[in-house]
């Protein structure tokens, strides 16, 4: 089941981002752009978390517990997000450069190339990824 994030789901949300060393707090969410949908059978095994900004989309993560990678569960997420909103004109995302299964996710998913960002991580460059949907 796909559905907005709830009170009860933020420590198990914050698991799947420690990965990126990056932890979400409750006043985050007075932001009315910042959304986060949450994957769950039993227990959450994806998160999306992007801001809806009128027109356009910008993704901040898409994590999927390592255990269920290779499920479709990126997928549907992207998929539920982009049904949500008729109006989108466009999706947009960075990604790391060395990160080549999440590059080749958004390429499989529509996604296209657009620049590379040069120290955007300060370690590493990162690469601007667009999906155009409307006018």
């Amino acid at each position: 089941m796909i559905r907005e994030l709830e009170n009860k789901d933020y420590i198990s949300v914050n698991k799947l981002l420690s990965i990126f060393n990056y932890k979400l707090d409750k006043k985050s969410f007075d932001n009315d752009f910042l959304k986060v949908l949450v994957y769950e059978e039993d227990f959450i095994k994806g998160i999306l978390i992007y801001q809806y900004l009128y027109d356009r989309i910008e993704i901040d993560y898409i994590i999927v517990d390592i255990e269920y990678r290779n499920l479709g569960i990126a997928t549907k997420l992207l998929s539920f997000m982009e049904n949500k909103y008729k109006n989108i004109k466009n999706i947009t995302l960075e990604v790391r450069e060395s990160n080549k299964e999440a590059i080749n996710f958004y390429l499989k998913n529509g996604f296209k190339e657009v620049t590379k960002r040069r120290n955007y991580y300060k370690d590493e460059d990162g690469i601007l990824m667009i999906k155009n949907l409307g006018e």
